[in-house]
């Protein structure tokens, strides 16, 4: 398997090509707090994440950060560098160390004059992120925290997790904070609920990750309205 095919930007496109989309490629590791770009600025260039995590978000008037989105491996940030002119609409963070492979917006503009297709992913991709964002706003505007924190590990799980070796089991490395920053709640409240969920056997809460142990529980708890 080609290390392109497993991003949705590249898909469609024969193994000869993604050799040419990988030449303009450079490897770059970042550690843990680092600030890839910051929103309303040129996008120059483009992140694939190979390892790590990385959040986008937008600040707020006061100063505090609202995060929209989580990218992990798989996962392309700075879509915005496509465009011709493109300037970044949210930041981005590494909250883990990453390994990323890095395009210059230069260089994706001359990729798409020979390669169309990958003009076309890109505005399915940036028309998949709007959709994240509407649902994400209508959560936070008509769910319960309890609904929040479910629905965000099941899409969690399904998309970044991986294997535990149990049946049914699937690990999210996501640290509680970063939870709590996403779905807009305090880190308090994110660790009592999971404490809470793993005492009745849907998660199990560890160190640097968050174990997915009963799904079928998990999506009843997201479908369920909350009752005071």
């Amino acid at each position: 398997m080609h290390m392109l095919e497993r991003y949705h930007l590249f898909e469609g496109l024969d193994p000869q090509a993604l050799d040419d989309i990988a030449a303009y490629a450079r490897v770059s590791h970042v550690r843990r707090g680092a600030i890839l770009f910051e929103e309303h600025t040129p996008a120059e260039t483009l992140y694939a994440v190979q390892n790590g995590w990385v959040r986008l978000y937008k600040l707020a008037v006061d100063g505090r950060q609202s995060v929209i989105r989580l990218s992990g491996p798989s996962d392309v940030v700075g879509i915005s560098a496509v465009l011709p002119e493109g300037m970044y609409t949210l930041a981005a963070q590494a909250i883990s160390p990453c390994r990323l492979l890095t395009w210059q917006a230069r260089d994706l503009h001359r990729l798409i004059d020979r390669y169309p297709v990958l003009q076309s992913n890109s505005l399915r991709l940036l028309s998949e992120y709007r959709d994240h964002l509407q649902q994400q706003f209508l959560e936070l505007a008509t769910e319960h925290v309890e609904q929040r924190l479910a629905h965000t590990l099941i899409r969690l799980a399904d998309q970044y997790g991986a294997p535990t070796g149990a049946p049914g089991q699937v690990k999210i490395p996501l640290m509680q904070r970063d939870l709590a920053d996403l779905i807009g709640v305090s880190h308090y409240t994110v660790n009592r609920l999971l404490h809470l969920w793993q005492q009745q056997g849907l998660v199990q809460s560890r160190r640097g990750c968050v174990v997915v142990t009963d799904r079928q529980q998990l999506l009843t708890r997201a479908e369920t309205p909350f009752e005071s």
